[in-house]
């Protein structure tokens, strides 16, 4: 059964984003914060981006100003790789289905990360388009994005 709808696929197709409620399980989205809110914690005590992804890149970065007081935990490498929620979302949530009822069944998965802005930090991530800055010549490439927490005026990119 597709998880869109004919008028959910055409406004995809014309607008080029769409928006998908309840993509997550309250059990995926809890697990989710709960691990972030660990790595948010564990960053309070280093004073520069630190740990490594399995292919060598920096895993956790701060931004300047970052503290213990006041952690500013920018991005967060390939969570897959140390996560068992995030590895789990990533195989199994509803925005997955919606791509299968998009591009068909066979997908590509290409990397994960976390783009965090926590009150106080200097973070700012504005929208753009990820196709730009991607070597592709394949325009079946769609990014995913998941918010943690409600958007709103006050807290919204």
């Amino acid at each position: 059964m597709p998880t869109l709808s004919t008028h959910q696929i055409a406004q995809f197709k014309q607008d080029g984003y769409l928006f998908l409620e309840e993509a997550l399980t309250d059990g995926q989205l809890q697990g989710l914060r709960q691990d972030f809110e660990k790595w948010k914690e564990e960053s309070r005590h280093h004073s520069a981006p630190y740990g490594d992804t399995f292919d060598g890149r920096c895993r956790f970065d701060v931004e300047p100003g970052h503290s213990f007081e006041t952690p500013a935990l920018r991005r967060i490498a390939s969570p897959i790789e140390i996560s068992d929620i995030y590895l789990e979302v990533m195989r199994n949530n509803r925005a997955l289905d919606a791509l299968e009822d998009l591009l068909g069944p066979n997908i590509k998965f290409e990397n994960a990360k976390i783009n965090s802005k926590l009150p106080g930090a200097a973070t700012e991530i504005k929208f753009h388009q990820d196709f730009l800055f991607e070597a592709h010549t394949n325009d079946d490439m769609v990014t995913v994005l998941f918010f943690l927490d409600d958007l709103t005026e006050e807290n919204g990119p």
